[in-house]
């Protein structure tokens, strides 16, 4: 085959190859191709936002603000802001399971946001208290959720010695009655909170809760100490991981089985466990194998333990009485009641501390009172006299680590002067 050669015009050649450099054909030293430059990117400034306590821009709303009234409901408060009640309907029908109505007390506060410029609510914040809030949105959907503020934590130390109750002598140093009911709820199995004496004396460690900057309550207690007729009781909260609770400075659990009484607050006894007691209607002597404490009519009453009811029903001269088993050694029973909590049935579990019951004067009796009685294994024994079996203590694999915090508590304890109020605690 014969080649015929085609001379082509300079002009032609030039252009040709300037195509073909300029595709990158004949390109020596190819460079890889152009990345975007970061510059390139658009980002948006992120502008700051003037967001309230709860979330929400207060400048992109009207907000108006209110406590309610006496006799208000949720109903009257939205109308006034003028939501249609076809609105309150649904909002109301959204609301179940979350909020009810008819708990709307005086003085709870609320806030409103509202459009700028047709001034209509489109969101309602109802605080139950400090703590705890309902928002009612139906800016877009109607959505009902609860929310709660941030609540801030400070160590704190007081002392005291007992001159009247406990009560009153954390009242006389400044401090709120709410660390006796945890002090009580700490000690419960160890010490009878009704029957304190003079000269008995406390120290304790304890959380004390913040809600926007204003005392809000009292948290946990970390440690305490209390002095009762000369014994000195101790706990010191740990938690593993695993199993949290309080426990003395030799790692036995604090808590034991049963209360050692079946009420929140303190109740006179009127008359005790006897094997040969006068009785006050039959006018013969008898055994009385509890101890009647002279409580108000009405007064809940407490099982002292877990465990089981074996029956809750009126009987003969001890009235309405409940009767609770709590393990193969320990039953309760409670009896003259004046009526029995919703559920407390036979066969029906129970918690300690768990309402069964309330004072009454129901049997054989000569006043209102409650009769208190504890049977190990099958016999009467004195609820006031009676050694209750401790709980579990702390496991070997987390002994260090208990005694690590229990030394470092147990110096904090050491250093509180048993008659000043409370103070920050470096703890």
């Amino acid at each position: 085959m014969a080649f015929k050669i085609v001379r082509l015009p300079l002009i032609t050649i030039t252009l040709v190859f300037l195509f073909f450099t300029s595709c990158g054909f004949f390109d020596r030293n190819p460079q890889p191709p152009e990345q975007p430059s970061v510059t390139q990117h658009h980002f948006e400034e992120i502008q700051e936002t003037n967001l309230d306590e709860y979330g929400y821009d207060r400048e992109a709303y009207e907000i108006r603000q209110g406590v309610v009234q006496r006799n208000e409901s949720l109903y009257l408060i939205l109308r006034d802001m003028d939501v249609s009640p076809q609105q309150i309907h649904q909002i109301n029908k959204e609301a179940k399971g979350i909020f009810r109505e008819n708990r709307l007390k005086p003085g709870q506060r609320f806030i409103a946001y509202a459009d700028k410029e047709d001034h209509s609510i489109y969101r309602f914040i109802l605080h139950e208290n400090a703590l705890n809030y309902v928002i009612f949105d139906w800016e877009n959907d109607i959505v009902v959720s609860r929310g709660q503020k941030e609540v801030e934590t400070e160590l704190m130390e007081a002392g005291g010695i007992i001159s009247s109750s406990l009560y009153e002598t954390l009242a006389e140093n400044g401090n709120t009655t709410i660390l006796a009911n945890r002090l009580s709820e700490v000690f419960a199995w160890q010490i009878d909170f009704f029957r304190l004496y003079p000269g008995d004396s406390f120290k304790v460690i304890y959380e004390q809760q913040y809600v926007d900057g204003n005392p809000f309550g009292v948290g946990k207690i970390r440690a305490a100490e209390f002095v009762n007729k000369g014994i000195a009781y101790d706990a010191f909260y740990f938690d593993n991981g695993e199993r949290a609770g309080y426990y003395d400075s030799n790692g036995d659990g604090v808590q034991k089985a049963l209360l050692k009484t079946p009420f929140k607050f303190s109740h006179r006894i009127s008359s005790g466990f006897s094997y040969n007691r006068f009785h006050p209607v039959h006018k013969v002597r008898r055994p009385h194998y509890g101890v009647d404490y002279a409580a108000p009519l009405g007064t809940p009453v407490l099982s002292v333990g877990d465990g089981e009811v074996v029956e809750a029903r009126y009987r003969g001269a001890s009235g309405n009485l409940v009767k609770i088993y709590h393990n193969g050694t320990y039953t309760t029973a409670y009896l003259h009641l004046n009526g029995f909590a919703s559920g407390i049935r036979r066969g029906q579990k129970v918690r300690q501390g768990q309402v069964i019951g309330y004072v009454g004067k129901t049997g054989t009796v000569t006043g209102v009172h409650l009769d208190y009685r504890i049977y190990k294994n099958g016999q009467p024994v004195n609820p006031l006299r009676v050694k209750l079996p401790a709980s579990k203590s702390v496991d070997e694999a987390s002994r260090p680590d208990f005694e690590d915090l229990r030394k470092r508590l147990q110096e904090e304890l050491n250093a509180i002067n048993s008659e000043t109020k409370s103070i920050a605690s470096g703890v």
